[in-house]
C-alpha cells in the first residue's frame, strides 16, 4: 500500500484548484466621539412656540442642538420650528426633558 502512494504525483499547478483569497478587511477607522452642546426650551403650545420664533433662533445659535419641547400634543415635524432644533411634543416628552433638566443633563456637553 505504501508503494501506491509513492507513485502518485501531485497535479501540476495549472490543474491544482486555486485557493480563493479572502478580501482584506478595510483598515480600521477610529471613531472619535465629539461631545455636542444641547439646549432646551419649553412651550405650552405649538402656537406659543411659533409666536416666540425669534427667541428660538437666538437660543439655537448658542448650542449644537436645540430641543424644542411643547407640552401639549402637536406636530413634531412643524416646518416653522425644525430648522432651529428638534421638536418634541406631548406630556411624555415634556416629562423626559424636565427630568434631564433636573439631572443637569443640559449643563454639560454630551
Amino acid at each position: 500500500m505504501s508503494d501506491r502512494h509513492q507513485d502518485r504525483k501531485r497535479p501540476s499547478k495549472s490543474r491544482r484548484p486555486r485557493r480563493r483569497s479572502t478580501p482584506k478587511p478595510p483598515p480600521y477607522k477610529r471613531v472619535v466621539h465629539v461631545p455636542k452642546r444641547y439646549g432646551v426650551i419649553f412651550f405650552a403650545s405649538l402656537s406659543e412656540a411659533r409666536a416666540k420664533i425669534e427667541e428660538i433662533k437666538v437660543k439655537a445659535q448658542d448650542v449644537d442642538q436645540l430641543n424644542i419641547v411643547i407640552r401639549e400634543e402637536a406636530d413634531m415635524d412643524d416646518p416653522s420650528l425644525t430648522p432651529y432644533g428638534k421638536v418634541f411634543a406631548g406630556e411624555a416628552w415634556a416629562l423626559i426633558h424636565d427630568r434631564r433638566v433636573e439631572e443637569g443633563w443640559y449643563d454639560k456637553p454630551q
